[in-house]
């Protein structure tokens, strides 16, 4: 069967022809800053024996018709991948899908937009009564984010990226926001704290800004502020289940959009370039 496979740290997958088989016939493979990670050995939790199969998520189908969403079980991290034509994986992992969704809105959906889904809807429990800023809106994660809070009826929401966050005092005024969805971390988020109102709550969900934040104090006791984090990999199988559901509803629905750019097997290493690039939408590798 074919496949994608990294031989290298640091070098994109390539497709290849590989021994193996599995009861699963993979549609559809998302991309994401964690795959490219892994392959180039930044990755904190290490990266399956070279050479490997890449790809943390995946929408396949079940030899008797149903779509499922795949991810855990550490494929693409500890152990090989989902980024071949066919898989075998234990079998409480599949998740089964509505009938008729596109695999690849479906796999678009998982890890980046339950990154986007949950510190809204979940953790800061948006409200029609709270003014949302959403850091790093540009990409998928914050795209869903922003999204999210308009759903949830938000007085006000404001996403910003690297370079406009000189908007953020003019937006919000001396009102201040009462939430920050922040997947930057670093010195853009200490720089928006003077703008929060009291008592706001901040979501922190990553750090593509930088692993260290200089936080002011007088901004976190002054304000009395509430830092939270989140992370998909803490969630349990049924959490994370549950809100990949919920988004993957609006999505089908079109209350949510998600851009999402397709490729096929042959040209996964443009595809991979594209991601490691930073794209401004869900790159989806179609098998």
């Amino acid at each position: 069967m074919r496949a994608a496979q990294i031989t290298e740290l640091r070098a994109p997958p390539e497709p290849v022809d590989v021994e193996g088989s599995g009861s699963i016939a993979v549609e559809a493979v998302a991309l994401n800053p964690l795959d490219v990670a892994v392959a180039s050995g930044a990755f904190y939790g290490g990266h399956p024996p070279l050479p490997y199969v890449p790809g943390c998520e995946a929408v396949g189908r079940l030899e008797d018709g149903p779509l499922v969403y795949l991810f855990g079980d550490g494929r693409g991290t500890a152990k090989p991948g989902f980024l071949a034509e066919r898989v075998d994986v234990p079998g409480e992992l599949p998740l089964r899908l509505p009938e008729g969704v596109d695999p690849a809105l479906a796999v678009a959906a998982g890890i980046a937009g339950i990154a986007g889904w949950v510190p809204v809807a979940w953790r800061a429990r948006v409200t029609p009564e709270d003014r949302v800023l959403v850091l790093g809106a540009t990409g998928p994660v914050g795209q869903v984010a922003v999204q999210a809070a308009a759903l949830l009826g938000a007085e006000k929401v404001v996403g910003v990226g690297s370079a406009d966050l000189g908007r953020v005092a003019e937006e919000f005024g001396t009102d201040g926001f009462t939430v920050c969805i922040d997947p930057v971390w670093g010195e853009p988020l200490a720089g928006m704290l003077q703008y929060a109102a009291r008592r706001a709550r901040i979501v922190h969900l990553g750090q593509s800004a930088g692993p260290e934040s200089p936080l002011r104090s007088a901004d976190v006791r002054g304000k009395e502020l509430t830092i939270m984090g989140h992370s998909n990999f803490v969630l349990s199988k049924d959490e994370r289940d549950g809100a990949y559901l919920e988004l993957l509803e609006h999505l089908v629905a079109g209350r949510i959009e998600l851009a999402v750019e397709r490729y096929d097997l042959d040209h996964v290493a443009e595809a991979w370039s594209r991601q490691a690039a930073g794209p401004h939408a869900k790159i989806v590798v179609t098998l």
